[in-house]
């Protein structure tokens, strides 16, 4: 059951308001007489959706939604307009109204609409914070992950650096993050170029001599590179991957790439050989 709080300054209206929305039986409803009661009531209860009245006096629907909007946060909040308020409809948008409704005469068709555009508001805010909420799980995960490791979205900005990344390039995420147009690949390579992660993007581009094997899997790509000034000017061998993320549907919805200092495996291998000459 959704609880809402109706806000309105004809007690008559959210009478008929609380009446037809608690018989479908899926909302309880609480009534304000006024903006300032509706603050002082959504300081003390969580509502699933605020539902206002525009014109009411001392601070109408616009100023409290700006206000909600200020204290609260993204509340699904909905707005009922006069006919004819176009520019009120623009105010409403602009401060992040969830839906407006115009009163009309045939009330019936009126708690209809409101009725659907609270449910709908409701469910839109829940998928949207869990879907933020699954999104900060992916990148705590990739804050933690051993490997260095970024995450690119579908328009090719940086929206993840972890702490790994942070110590192999000396770059912090706080000067990454956000940036695009190949910025990412500086720290590697101290130009701008493509990157394995880029490919996966859809990018198209030649096979780097630098690299030692490409190989591609799937979705997958591997390969190997040297970095000549990683590691204090001795260089570094990193093994490198890059995939597409996907959301629940299986579309794509940007990209990741890692890379592992193998630097050792090559020191051991080499010292191997050595002894072998001997």
């Amino acid at each position: 059951m959704y609880s809402v709080l109706c806000v309105d300054d004809e007690m008559g209206f959210l009478d008929i308001n609380k009446i037809l929305l608690e018989n479908t039986g899926e909302f309880t409803v609480d009534t304000a007489p006024s903006a300032i009661v509706a603050l002082e009531m959504i300081q003390k209860t969580d509502y699933d959706a605020i539902v206002s009245d525009y014109n009411m006096p001392d601070m109408d629907g616009i100023a409290l939604l700006k206000q909600v909007r200020s204290d609260f946060g993204n509340v699904p909040y909905l707005l009922f307009t006069g006919k004819g308020r176009e520019e009120v409809v623009i105010a409403a948008v602009d401060n992040g109204v969830d839906y407006y409704i115009q009163k009309g005469t045939d009330i019936n068709a009126m708690m209809a609409e409101l009725r659907h555009k609270i449910k709908r508001a409701i469910d839109r805010r829940r998928m949207k914070d869990e879907l933020d909420m699954s999104r900060q799980r992916l990148m705590n995960i990739i804050n933690f992950l051993p490997d260095a490791t970024f995450v690119l979205n579908n328009y090719g900005s940086v929206i993840a650096w972890n702490k790994a990344m942070e110590k192999m390039t000396g770059l912090p995420a706080t000067e990454i993050l956000g940036k695009s147009d190949l910025e990412y690949s500086v720290p590697f390579y101290k130009e701008k170029r493509p990157l394995l992660i880029d490919l996966v993007l859809g990018d198209t581009f030649s096979e780097d001599s630098s690299y030692r094997y490409f190989e591609k899997v799937g979705d997958k790509i591997t390969s190997e590179v040297f970095i000549p000034h990683f590691n204090e000017g001795e260089g570094a061998n990193l093994w490198i991957t890059a995939s597409p993320l996907y959301d629940a549907s299986g579309a794509v919805t940007g990209a990741i790439e890692s890379f592992r200092d193998i630097s050792d495996y090559y020191a051991i291998r080499r010292d191997m050989n050595v002894y072998r000459d001997m």
